[in-house]
């Protein structure tokens, strides 16, 4: 049985994402069904799944079926992050070194749930870069299904670039970063409704803002580059931040604990994962293909980084 919602959430729910209690079940049977009727797509049909969809497109079930085939056919097309998705050793161990961070919940009614990417913790010696993408992707899903308030309000994200230098940068995967991003912009179940990047090194402003400047114009939603996490706390205030970053919404090592706990409970979840996915062969109509939803050498738009 799906969960209640407080009445915090509850209203939070109505207003941002247009969700009524007596609808809900109307329209997971309308997905299922249309979901059986196609004849490429092998899609999850469970309610938690559908209703993250339902809510990260308001509640459109014509925009919901979209994206809940974009996700299912970038099992295809971006087999880097959505193939082998098992919880393993290696998953939890790319957890602990903090690189991705969720705070359990944000104190503020109404303020989107945080989501802290310190590139600094990563160290390219030990893992690949789309390894860090895998298990975030992974983690979205999972705070998409658990995490009321992140579904509903959406997700703020803080990119941490402390002890990111310009030998990182030159290691740095444009083509995997762009992929990345359209499957956060076209195809994540959580809707990021705005993004800070912070503590920027000067070796490599200029890459960053001229990836800023490109990036700005894709999306929808505000992007801030802020000097340092006291300036974070004047866009955001402390009831929504670690005590790393100065607020009062615990430490960091509870985020890491907090997500070990979450992934080994969906173990289970993930070893299902294989059934999933699309059949291109069987999609009635134009078959999509990696050349379209990323362009030639996975960009539509080559990007001078020098």
């Amino acid at each position: 049985m799906r969960r209640p919602l407080s009445p915090t959430l509850a209203k939070l729910a109505e207003q941002e994402v247009n969700e009524t209690p007596d609808r809900i079940q109307q329209d997971i049977i309308i997905l299922r069904v249309w979901i059986r009727q196609q004849p490429h797509l092998r899609a999850r049909t469970d309610v938690d799944f559908l209703i993250a969809f339902l809510r990260r497109c308001r509640y459109s079930l014509e925009e919901t079926k979209r994206r809940i085939d974009r996700y299912f056919t970038h099992y295809n097309l971006f087999p880097e992050i959505m193939n082998n998705r098992c919880v393993t050793q290696r998953l939890l161990d790319i957890n602990r070194m903090g690189i991705c961070l969720y705070p359990d919940m944000p104190k503020g009614d109404s303020r989107s749930a945080m989501f802290i990417t310190r590139f600094g913790q990563f160290d390219p010696n030990l893992y690949m870069l789309r390894e860090i993408y895998h298990f975030s992707a992974m983690a979205m899903e999972v705070i998409a299904l658990e995490n009321d308030h992140a579904s509903l309000a959406g997700i703020c994200e803080i990119i941490d670039l402390e002890g990111v230098n310009s030998d990182k940068m030159r290691r740095f995967d444009r083509v995997l970063f762009r992929k990345w991003w359209n499957w956060l912009y076209n195809c994540s179940p959580l809707k990021v409704k705005e993004m800070y990047i912070i503590n920027m090194p000067k070796d490599i402003q200029g890459t960053v803002m001229f990836l800023y400047n490109v990036l700005s114009m894709q999306v929808n939603y505000p992007i801030r580059v802020l000097k340092n996490s006291e300036e974070l706390i004047e866009h955001i205030g402390k009831d929504s931040l670690p005590e790393e970053y100065g607020g009062t919404n615990g430490h960091l090592g509870e985020c890491v604990a907090y997500m070990e706990d979450l992934l080994n409970s969906y173990r289970g979840y993930f070893e299902q994962d294989c059934n999933y996915g699309t059949i291109e062969e069987l999609r009635p109509g134009e078959i999509a293909t990696y050349e379209a939803e990323f362009g030639a050498s996975g960009s539509f738009r080559r990007l001078n980084w020098d």
